[in-house]
């Protein structure tokens, strides 16, 4: 996922503009300026960031608790790692069972059916066998399977055999064997989800940071826009400085990569993103893909997506969209990858 980090704009590199600096906090502290504010926690296996101030409230406190409870709720709807989550009760209900989908759950998959409807199947949120079957699932016990067992498997594979009702918000699938994985647009609507509670709670200005996926409303208390830097990935797992920043102002942004979930066998390596027809991971020579969009939700799947299929089905579509930016990342320099043929 993306690397993300806060520009810092100067730096002072003597006593004059550090007593000048000195000066200025004095003087700002005086006037009783814009404070900006910070939460952190941790979910969904990483971790989030809440920068935000409110020019009208300087003291408004949002409490952590609220942001957990909500992101708590969250995950238990959604999370395939949480064993009476809503998706697993799901994923365990036998076929042609209209299963009733809850608040949170049901524009995840709502908009995961659209991207795979759009895609022809490119993007599916049925691929959860696969991925189990690869070792990138709950099990994490990672494995190059045999050909034989991965078509087996995809058999077990494909958004057409569920039913989303949108009327009556029931989902059901016509086999049994079909299980859900919407871990490509969960995370991006789950900064969604804090973005909306803090708007509701009339915050304006703020940057949210889940995992490294963003939304941003507003300015920063100097009023120009947030800026977030994209590092780029090496292929060991690690990453290089940042050397592009991109500024948002009610805008979302999600980064989607092969720089740290992957394995490498017979010095191949395998990432985590698959080709729902092939089984296989994909091959690309892209470490990763950032894209800005209205939601983060939406951002986190067109993510995904743009290492599935080729620039004229991407454009496809995301001329569906307004507000969608691309940014593609390759290998830092002197990163050397080999990545498995397209199967």
């Amino acid at each position: 996922r993306p690397y993300l980090t806060m520009k810092l704009d100067s730096q002072f590199g003597s006593i004059y503009t550090a007593l000048a600096l000195f000066a200025l906090i004095v003087l700002s502290s005086c006037q009783r300026g814009p404070t900006l504010k910070y939460l952190k926690g941790d979910t969904m296996g990483t971790f989030y960031t809440i920068q935000y101030w409110d020019p009208n409230s300087p003291h408004h406190q949002i409490p952590n608790t609220e942001i957990d409870l909500l992101l708590e709720k969250f995950e238990n709807q959604l999370s395939n790692w949480i064993e009476d989550s809503w998706i697993n009760q799901f994923n365990a209900a036998p076929a042609n069972l209209p299963v009733p989908v809850p608040e949170h759950a049901f524009p995840v998959v709502a908009l995961s059916l659209d991207l795979a409807v759009q895609s022809d199947g490119a993007f599916d949120p049925t691929l959860s066998p696969l991925i189990e079957l690869w070792g990138f699932g709950v099990q994490r016990d990672v494995s190059v399977p045999d050909e034989s067992e991965i078509q087996r498997v995809l058999q077990s594979v494909g958004y057409e055999m569920l039913v989303l009702d949108r009327e009556s918000r029931t989902l059901l699938k016509t086999r049994d064997d079909i299980h859900l994985n919407c871990s490509a647009v969960a995370k991006g609507y789950a900064v969604d989800l804090v973005a909306q509670y803090l708007e509701e709670n009339h915050i304006t200005h703020f940057l949210v940071n889940i995992g490294g996926e963003v939304s941003a409303r507003g300015t920063n208390p100097d009023g120009q826009h947030w800026r977030v830097g994209i590092h780029q990935p090496r292929s060991d797992g690690g990453v290089s400085k940042s050397e592009e920043f991109i500024s948002l102002r009610n805008q979302s942004l999600a980064t989607s990569g092969h720089g740290q979930r992957y394995f490498i066998h017979n010095d191949v390596r395998y990432s985590h993103i698959l080709n729902s027809n092939t089984g296989f991971p994909v091959s690309t020579d892209t470490a990763s893909v950032t894209v800005v969009a209205p939601t983060c939700a939406l951002a986190d799947g067109i993510a995904t997506l743009a290492h599935i299929v080729d620039s004229e089905q991407l454009n496809q579509v995301v001329a569906q969209y307004d507000g969608i930016e691309i940014h593609r990342t390759r290998w830092s320099e002197n990163e050397e990858e080999t990545i498995p043929e397209s199967r």
